[in-house]
Order: C-alpha cells, then structure tokens, then sequence
C-alpha cells in the first residue's frame, strides 16, 4: 500500500475506507471482518462520522481498531435519525434475507430510520461532539476533526475559530477539516479559522480539488461519484477506453481518482473483498499523471 505523509499525522494509507454504511447496511460482524481485511491490506485511514450506520459506526469501528495505530477521520454536523425499535429489530432479522435476494432491499429500506438531522456547528455543539466521538471510538485524540458541509457564516464564525484552535491546542485533534465546497474552505482560511484539511468530491465529472490551495491536505471522495461518474463513464464504448489504456470504467475511475490527489487520500467503500482488492491495487502503484489528460480526452 502506498503512504502519504499527512503533516501532524505521519504516513498514511493513500486509501482510506469509507464507514457511511458501518452499522446500517453493513452488519457488524461482517464490517469488523471488512475492517480486519482492510488493515491487512494496509489502510491505515479510517473515516467515520456521528451519523454513520444509524449512528452505530463509530463504536464499530472504535472496537475494531482498538490496539492499532490507524488513524481516525469523524466530523460534527449530523447525526442520525430516530428510529422506530420494532422497525430495528425487523431490519436487523431481514438484513441476511436481503443479502441472499437482493431483490428485497427496496422493502427493508422503509425500515431505516428518520433522515440523519443536521446540528448547528456552533462553539458548544464542535466540542461536545468531539468529546462524545472519541469516548464512542475509544480514543482520546483523533488524526482530523471535520465540520461537515458548513455554511459561510459557520466558518466566520468567532467562537467556532476560537473552539477549533483550541481543540487542536488541547491535544484532542491533530488537524481539523472542512467536508465540504472548496469555496468554503477558502473562506475558513480568510476568516482566520485553522482548517488545514479539505475533503471534497472528486472526480471527472465533479472536480472538488481543482482550486484546493497547495498546502492543504486532501482527502478525495465519490470516486464513482454520487452523481454517476460510473454510468457516465460506462457509455464510453469499451474499446475506446482500451484505446486509451484502461480496462473498464471502474479501474479508469479510480487510477483517475489517485492521479488527480496524488499527495492525499482517496476514500473508497471497500466492504466486498472484490471491491477491497481492485482498491488496494490502485492505491499500491505510484499515481499514473498520464491518466486525467487520457480520460478527459474520452469525455471530451
């Protein structure tokens, strides 16, 4: 696995793994065993949030990270939504039926509980949040601590520069983040607020990186993209992306996805070990800069 230096950090896994599903569509025993093979593969990077699996993950992946050195990403900003208790414990017996018959998942989403509900990122909410983060996970400090999609007034925020900077002092994060719009991360600098880090959706179709400043780590997600990059891509004829030296959309989109972020972390799902391995191999090469003019050519 290639490492990134992330500075505060130390060297990093160039692939991180996604853990929006920990919990809720992915069961525990088979996220821990998910999470078991990922580290064997060499991630190192973990990225998790209050909301994530109905609000089950962070304590899943706390447990199975507890004893290693893996570094953990959480943000402020969401949490998960009520959930109905018979509804749970249906879910919970219909989760193995729906993996069997894939055909049944749009039934047992009406289980799912209410929408995650957004919380203000306001000075008291960030540290509470925080505190309540790392006694899930199991830690008490965290590699990045993110504010999730925040508005411009949150980031000019006063009292959020001041708790921020003071989180970092504490000891309790070793960098803090935006999760959300380049625009916005540039005006959390403007407006004096110590973010160091930016996760955004990257890829050839949503270019979140292009305007990141130099000096800031990246973190890249939606490599097959929330918006379909994947079926986009996938009406490239098949020989024209041969052509152009890649074998399908899938592998295309990912050797793009480590190109376009040579020096940060690409996040990925990688909970089928299908998926694990074509992510792992990516990630184990050095960055081919040939492949963003190589796709763009295709698209254009």
């Amino acid at each position: 696995m290639r490492t990134v230096d992330c500075p505060g950090v130390g060297a990093v896994s160039a692939l991180g793994f996604g853990c929006a599903s920990l919990g809720s569509r992915i069961s525990e025993k088979a996220g821990r065993a998910a999470i078991d093979a990922a580290l064997d593969a060499g991630i190192t990077w973990f990225d998790v949030a209050p909301s994530y699996g109905d609000g089950k993950a962070e304590r899943i992946l706390g447990d199975a990270l507890r004893g290693t050195t893996a570094h953990i990403v959480t943000k402020a900003g969401l949490i998960a939504g009520r959930r109905n208790p018979l509804k749970a414990a249906i879910g919970a017996v219909a989760r193995p039926i729906v993996a069997a018959i894939p055909a049944l998942r749009p039934l047992v989403k009406k289980l799912r509980p209410d929408a995650a509900r957004r919380l203000p990122l306001d000075a008291e909410t960030l540290r509470i949040s925080l505190l309540q983060s790392l006694e899930r996970l199991g830690r008490t400090e965290l590699a990045v601590f993110a504010l999730h999609e925040p508005s411009l007034d949150d980031v000019r925020n006063e009292a959020v520069i001041r708790v921020t900077n003071d989180l970092r002092a504490e000891g309790l994060v070793a960098r803090i983040a935006i999760a959300g719009s380049p625009e916005i991360f540039a005006a959390a600098l403007k407006a004096g607020l110590p973010a160091d880090t930016l996760q955004t959706a990257h890829s050839p179709f949503d270019k979140g990186l292009a305007s990141a400043p130099a000096d800031a780590f990246t973190i890249s997600h939606s490599v097959f993209g929330v918006a379909g990059a994947l079926d986009k891509l996938k009406r490239v004829a098949p020989d024209r992306l041969t052509a152009a030296g890649f074998p399908d959309a899938a592998s295309a989109l990912l050797t793009y996805a480590f190109a376009a972020n040579p020096n940060g972390v690409v996040l990925a799902s990688s909970y089928a070990p299908g998926h694990l391995a074509a992510n792992a191999q990516a990630a184990s090469v050095p960055p081919d800069t040939t492949a963003l003019s190589r796709l763009e050519s295709l698209l254009t």
